[in-house]
């Protein structure tokens, strides 16, 4: 037998109600728990029960950033995962299957069937709901992989039911893989854990946003679930005790962001998470936490539009919505992480942010981040830091004589020269003020015939906070070959990334250096860095997953500079590794 490779990639198919996503997780940790990385990618539609549902895993013994195209091994929980995805596999790769689903020659010469009974099995464990887990059995047992890992992760997931439900699954997977076994034992992919391995977690990307919240310090958080926000509000619900956060399930998204409004203003660190439909109600609110600058957090996690779209897709089409979101103009911060790890970093960092700017920072995801899991090693907790700006939180105003007028009295919007003012937390002794929805003076106070003088003064003072944004966003991401030794720059922000990498170390493989820049906050935009690396690379390929070309938009607006080559993607899929290394060649 050649040597094995180093990397599985395996597909699970079936009909909603199948208990997809839970087996493959299932089947992630046991990977994971082994010492090996993982990366997955769950395809559903917007059905509540019915149609098709797949989990894409990717395992490997090197770091991986994204899904790929290829697969090596399909379980088929019904016939028609066989008939949607058999073209995806390699030549020889594995098919698994119940007999009594499938006729005789259903199966491609090019492919190895493993015809094991799962429903048979399932329902002499116990009942045909275990099919999933019988199918898991089986994957491991043609693979070669202990099936301890598996009944670990089967006690774990069953651990608050009664001790019959694990032990019933444990038999049902063993069936499998011993059925997989007499079947098919000399298939090409063969894994074996990684000793002394790091240890990882396994997580999503919401997961990772609320593990950066907590870290930061988060007080309050409301939400109104929308897809794919909803597991975010899921996760700190699961925690709000545990961390002494209040967390509040609004009755609409308007609500919810009212209320992390006036959270803020009473001190507490605070945040709302949606999808662009949800946020569409909030942006009345959003511009009032601009004007009475409240020091907010937004998720703002998009799904392909316009309207109800594509709920369960993803797409990276609400960078210019969330630009410009709100009547009038107000500053703003937007973060676009790429990975969980920059999911984890850039939440924490968002809460400093608001307060040092008073204003809101939005954190731009995707479906892509927050749906999909990938083994990442435990963040480093010593890195987070806590920065509430020029919070005065208790004692008496007295004390910050920067804060007052002559005769004394408290200017929560003192003009300032960088546009931040001292913020006072109610119960200050005589930081008496007032916040509304409405244009102000220093104090708070809409002044008696709105003096275009106040106007000027106040829009001026909240606009100068962008030259603080500049100053403390963090900067572009760079990955791959160092820019003036490479034969191709990529562009983009977001989820692109992991794509990006992958594509990256295919290209080196063939002897193609790319230079990538990530850009991590799109707004305000890092047209300097943007400039140099485009002028420092041959050729550019701005990838991005909308149709408009959004972030080239921003290229063009804020550096004077065209992009001749492009890549979009807008069908609900994330751009795939192979998709870009096409491209690139194309353009090469």
């Amino acid at each position: 037998m050649p040597e094995a490779p180093t990397e599985l990639r395996v597909r699970i198919g079936g009909e909603a109600g199948f208990g997809i996503k839970a087996a493959g997780q299932m089947l992630a940790r046991s990977f994971v728990d082994a010492g090996l990385e993982t990366f997955d990618l769950t395809e559903y539609p917007s059905l509540i029960r019915g149609g098709h549902n797949t989990y894409l895993l990717r395992v490997s013994t090197q770091p991986v950033y994204s899904h790929v195209e290829p697969v090596d091994a399909l379980i088929c929980l019904n016939r028609e995962t066989l008939d949607l995805h058999h073209h995806e596999l390699v030549d020889g790769g594995a098919v698994i299957f119940d007999p009594a689903d499938f006729a005789a020659g259903d199966i491609p010469s090019r492919l190895r069937g493993v015809p094991v009974p799962l429903t048979g099995i399932a329902r002499d464990a116990g009942g045909k709901i275990m099919r999933n887990t019988v199918a898991l059995g089986a994957l491991l047992g043609i693979v070669g992989f202990p099936l301890t890992y598996l009944t670990d992760s089967l006690h774990t997931q069953f651990a608050k039911k009664a001790p019959a439900v694990a032990e019933s699954n444990v038999a049902a997977a063993q069936a499998g893989y011993d059925a997989a076994r007499a079947e098919d034992s000399g298939f090409f992919v063969q894994l074996a854990p990684v000793e002394g391995a790091p240890k990882r977690m396994l997580v999503d990307g919401n997961e990772a946003l609320g593990m950066g919240a907590l870290a930061a310090g988060i007080g309050f958080y409301a939400a109104y679930p929308m897809t794919p926000a909803s597991s975010l509000l899921h996760f700190m619900a699961a925690h709000d005790r545990e961390y002494g956060v209040v967390v509040k399930h609004t009755e609409d998204e308007i609500a919810a962001m009212n209320m992390v409004v006036g959270a803020a203003f009473g001190g507490t660190r605070a945040m709302c998470a949606t999808a662009g439909g949800g946020f569409a109600l909030m942006v009345e609110a959003f511009g009032m936490a601009g004007v009475s600058e409240s020091a907010v957090v937004v998720g703002v996690l998009t799904r392909p539009g316009p309207a109800t779209g594509l709920p369960t897709w993803t797409e990276q089409s609400d960078l210019r919505y969330v630009i410009h979101a709100a009547q009038g103009e107000f500053p703003r911060m937007i973060l676009a992480p790429g990975d969980r790890e920059d999911a984890f970093e850039l939440t924490w960092k968002a809460f400093n942010f608001a307060d040092q700017l008073q204003t809101p920072v939005v954190i731009l995801g995707d479906t892509y981040l927050s749906d999909n899991r990938q083994s990442t090693p435990a963040y480093d907790l010593s890195k987070v830091t806590i920065d509430r700006g020029k919070l005065v939180a208790e004692g008496d105003i007295a004390g910050h004589p920067e804060a007052l007028d002559e005769d004394g009295r408290y200017l929560r919007y003192k003009v300032t020269e960088n546009g931040v003012s001292a913020r006072a937390l109610p119960g200050v002794k005589g930081a008496n003020q007032l916040g509304n929805s409405y244009e102000h003076d220093e104090y708070g106070f809409g002044a008696a015939g709105e003096p275009a003088a106040m106007r000027v003064a106040q829009n001026e003072k909240r606009m100068r906070k962008m030259e603080v944004a500049a100053s403390l966003a963090p900067p572009p991401a760079y990955f791959g070959a160092p820019p003036e030794e490479a034969d191709i720059g990529l562009l983009f922000f977001g989820t692109t990334k992991g794509p990006a990498r992958e594509a990256a170390r295919m290209l080196e493989s063939e002897g193609v250096r790319a230079a990538l820049m990530q850009v991590v906050t799109v707004f305000p935009f890092p047209a300097e860095k943007v400039a140099a690396f485009l002028g420092a690379v041959p050729k550019v390929l701005l990838v991005e997953g909308n149709f408009t070309g959004q972030l080239e938009g921003l290229v063009r607006q804020e550096c004077l500079l065209p992009i001749e080559h492009r890549l979009h993607r807008y069908d609900g899929r994330p751009f795939s590794p192979e998709q870009i290394v096409r491209a690139v060649k194309e353009v090469l």
